[in-house]
């Protein structure tokens, strides 16, 4: 099974990005995660990067703005790549699936 819950706030404005010449759209963006450290229970936060397609994409660049709070669930994608220097680089991304806005100015009808 690979399902991935997570609720977090966009770090940034989001861009809509197309492909297959228009027919497809895309957004990729970074979402900052709360928890408390076990070690001395101070407030941190992870970065997760999510990769949103076609509609939902669309979607969630026209309604949501950095620091906007929303929930996604989807599945982990895992991929690598050599970069300019010939070091193996990897790479992990969240595919939003399915997502709900969480602040109320934000909720879709």
């Amino acid at each position: 099974m690979n399902t991935v819950s997570i609720i977090g706030r966009i770090t940034r404005e989001l861009e809509l990005k197309s492909f297959n010449e228009g027919k497809g759209f895309y957004t990729r963006f970074t979402l900052a995660i709360n928890r408390v450290s076990h070690k001395d229970l101070q407030p941190e936060a992870d970065f997760i990067n999510v990769v949103a397609w076609n509609g939902a994409a669309e979607t969630m660049c026209k309604h949501l703005k950095k620091g906007s709070q929303i929930g996604i669930t989807g599945r982990l994608s895992s991929s690598s790549y050599t970069d300019k220097d010939g070091n193996k680089k990897y790479s992990t991304e969240v595919v939003a699936e399915d997502f709900k806005f969480l602040d109320n100015k934000q909720q879709i009808v």
